[in-house]
């Protein structure tokens, strides 16, 4: 299984997936597509940084109670998580959309937990990947 560093591409799933966690995959074609390594580590740096801030509005809209202001932080959280390969989130994310739009508030503290869970697990996973990129 892979070390979540980049270094190790072996294991279950795709080449370099962290399973339900993180693609290491598609951090590597981000860097491939872009060119430059340090740039997709500052997007990811980025993401680390600013996911506690995404969480606070998912949490905020779901004690709200809104469901617009559900959908759209959850795909606040999401949409860039799906980007840098944070499967897990991303599935998570789309579930609370999809119970924001089916009207389900009754599962919003539910899938809340759980995409906090997962982006715990998965900002680790990223911070170490920033290290390994970086040579931090």
């Amino acid at each position: 299984m892979s070390d979540g560093t980049g270094d190790d591409r072996s294991g279950p799933g795709p080449r370099g997936a962290e399973p339900g966690s993180l693609d290491l995959d598609r951090l590597a074609a981000l860097e491939e597509e872009t060119g430059d390594r340090d740039l997709v580590a500052d997007v990811v740096r980025t993401f680390v940084d600013e996911a506690p801030a995404r969480l606070d509005l998912i949490a905020s809209a779901v004690r709200s109670g809104d469901a617009e202001a559900v959908a759209s932080t959850a795909h606040a959280l999401g949409s860039p998580a799906a980007m840098l390969g944070a499967v897990e989130v991303r599935a998570l994310t789309r579930a609370l959309q999809q119970a924001a739009a089916e009207g389900r508030a009754q599962d919003y503290a539910r899938l809340q937990g759980e995409i906090e869970r997962a982006t715990a697990t998965v900002v680790a996973l990223m911070r170490r990947y920033v290290d390994a990129a970086t040579g931090g």
